[in-house]
């Protein structure tokens, strides 16, 4: 049991630091970005973050960034076996 509560512990600690970095990246790219960050597990998925760019950034510009957001997600899926999604929402 303990071993269990302590794996909780090490998996949310790990989570928080990875949605804490990613967030951090995120306003690094933009800094007027809006982060909603969800915890709600659904199947293999850790955590959400729900990305609202300001209006006046160019369909370009919103690719480039989403790009961006895509490789960090699989960047820390890779090195911390976390499945962080983030998304942008449309204007």
């Amino acid at each position: 049991m303990v071993d269990m509560i302590q794996t909780s512990r090490d998996y949310r600690t790990r989570l928080d630091k990875s949605v804490t970095a990613f967030s951090l990246f995120i306003h690094a790219l933009c800094p007027d970005a809006h982060l909603e960050v969800s915890f709600v597990r659904y199947e293999d998925e850790d955590a959400h973050i729900w990305v609202t760019l300001p209006p006046t950034l160019s369909e370009e510009e919103r690719e480039s960034f989403a790009n961006r957001m895509a490789e960090k997600s699989l960047d820390i899926l890779l090195a911390e076996d976390l499945l962080i999604l983030a998304g942008v929402e449309e204007p």
